[in-house]
């Protein structure tokens, strides 16, 4: 079982450069990959996407792809007259169409990264062909570090979740316990009551009172559902043992869990039962918002 909480960095020399690919991934429903590329090395994405899809299944991936020069020259930047004055032309154009007096700052325009550019000999050398060799090295170091720190989040979070698997089954002994002596509880409050009712008169007769509390137990009865907690509990603990993405199980049997332990509560009808289900409700909520960083 795997984390999607993980960080991850590699390093690769291609090129005359040193490539520097950093990755976080945190939780998400789905595969999110949010890389930070420069605009000549946009091609690479998908290479980039394809890559980390062989890897990860689920969660938000921040790619920072970085580079330096392992020559004596180092890498030397320029600005890009002609698109700086657009985006500012663009900005000031914004202000006035929103009736915001804000002043234009340099915070601002280093938003656009991409007016900010390499100089022309040094671009050649960011040619996407030629720089995926130096690329793919260092995401590959990256994603194998992410995974190592994905499996480690992992086993912390299954030690976790078998903890309240364990005080779930507690609790859930314990309202088997309590289900098998409340038809006799029942019968004798039933019977109690009854006398004090018909003090003058018979209270009614025996074969009635028996079907009556033969009824109430019945309706009352919670041996399935209890079955099926335990089936899905079992369920859920070989998640903690199985290989590939079980999240999205797990956040279905946990939903499947609270509807049994409702469906269970709303029988009991008994104090102990009561409190069992609380402390059972208790530990569901806690598997759910652990679940949620489970890839």
């Amino acid at each position: 079982m795997k984390s999607m909480t993980a960080f991850g960095r590699g390093e690769a020399e291609a090129q005359g450069l040193k490539w520097v690919v950093e990755m976080r991934t945190v939780n998400h429903r789905f595969l999110e990959f949010v890389p930070n590329l420069p605009r000549r090395l946009w091609a690479l994405e998908d290479r980039l996407r394809k890559l980390i899809k062989g890897r990860i299944a689920r969660g938000r991936v921040e790619m920072q792809l970085t580079w330096e020069s392992l020559g004596e020259k180092p890498l030397t930047l320029r600005l890009d007259p002609a698109l700086a004055a657009e985006v500012r032309s663009c900005l000031q154009e914004l202000t006035r169409f929103c009736d915001q007096p804000e002043p234009l700052r340099l915070q601002h325009l280093l938003a656009f990264a991409e007016i900010i550019v390499l100089r022309e000999g040094e671009a050649k050398e960011m040619d996407p062909e030629a720089a995926w060799e130096g690329v793919s090295q260092a995401a590959a170091q990256a994603l194998e570090m992410l995974d190592g720190m994905r499996l480690q989040e992992g086993a912390a979070l299954a030690a976790d979740l078998e903890g309240n698997l364990n005080l779930i089954r507690r609790e859930a002994g314990v309202i088997a316990a309590r289900a098998g002596d409340l038809p006799q509880e029942w019968r004798e409050r039933v019977t109690s009551r009854l006398r004090e009712l018909f003090q003058e008169s018979p209270p009614v007769e025996e074969s009635r009172l028996a079907q009556e509390v033969a009824l109430m137990a019945d309706r009352r009865d919670v041996s399935e559902e209890l079955a099926r907690l335990d089936s899905h509990l079992a369920q859920f603990q070989q998640t903690l043992e199985a290989r590939g993405p079980v999240g999205r199980k797990q956040e279905f049997l946990i939903q499947e869990m609270l509807r049994e332990v409702n469906t269970v509560g709303s029988k009991g009808g008994d104090m102990a039962v009561s409190q069992a289900v609380l402390e059972i409700k208790g530990a569901l909520e806690r598997l759910r918002e652990q679940v949620q960083n489970v890839e």
